[in-house]
């Protein structure tokens, strides 16, 4: 059907489907959880602070997570599977990269993000909440080691001695945990960029010391 001028009149968007709803109101959810712990911290986060952030009403929040505690553990999840997911995809190399780019490249985006930030936030709480020590302790155990093996087999594929990589993995977690705690006293993202660079430059040397010591395998 066309109008009197010809022109086909836009059609109306389809609408979603509940499931695409139910998804979109958790999703907005746990964004909000984890916005709000990066600008109030734990100590003034709350259910109803989050479902006020995330503009959806008590009941709908409180049907996807009846609890503080069921809120944290799924937006921890939804980050940690987001995060293996990314490294996954970088791991595949389809841009042509070095492997040691792609995994500081990963590295980076993961602990300098938001995210890392609202992660480590929770952890200190957790060092005196013993329910949010199990839930943090629990999902570290189910998903970051396996982060670290795409990298670890990555590397070790390229043709680095197992041990070598490991401790590099291992280097570059503690220098981008040291910057993600420096952030937080706003520390110019320039400064993080250059001894990223310097670190990068002493990437192939670090991981070819003492080959011997610990073979090629993993």
């Amino acid at each position: 059907m066309t109008t009197k001028r010809g022109v086909a009149p836009a059609s109306k968007p389809a609408r979603r489907t509940q499931e695409e709803r139910r998804r979109a109101t958790q999703d907005a959810i746990l964004h909000a959880a984890i916005d709000l712990l990066v600008d109030e911290g734990y100590a003034r986060f709350s259910t109803i602070a989050v479902a006020k952030r995330a503009k959806v009403s008590r009941g709908a929040r409180e049907n996807y997570f009846p609890s503080k505690y069921d809120l944290i553990a799924a937006a921890w999840r939804a980050a940690l599977i987001r995060a293996q997911e990314h490294a996954r995809e970088l791991a595949r190399g389809l841009d042509g990269s070095s492997t040691i780019d792609r995994f500081l490249s990963d590295s980076e985006s993961f602990f300098l993000s938001r995210v890392y930030l609202a992660l480590l936030e929770l952890q200190m709480a957790a060092r005196t909440d013993r329910t949010l020590s199990k839930i943090f302790h629990d999902l570290y155990d189910e998903y970051r080691q396996s982060h670290d093996d795409i990298w670890i087999d990555a590397l070790v594929k390229e043709g680095y001695a197992g041990n070598r990589v490991r401790a590099f993995v291992r280097a570059t977690q503690y220098l981008l945990r040291g910057m993600a705690l420096t952030s937080v006293w706003q520390v110019p993202q320039a400064d993080f960029h250059a001894a990223l660079r310097e670190w990068r430059d002493l990437a192939p040397h670090f991981l070819s010391k003492d080959e011997a010591d610990g073979g090629r395998g993993r």
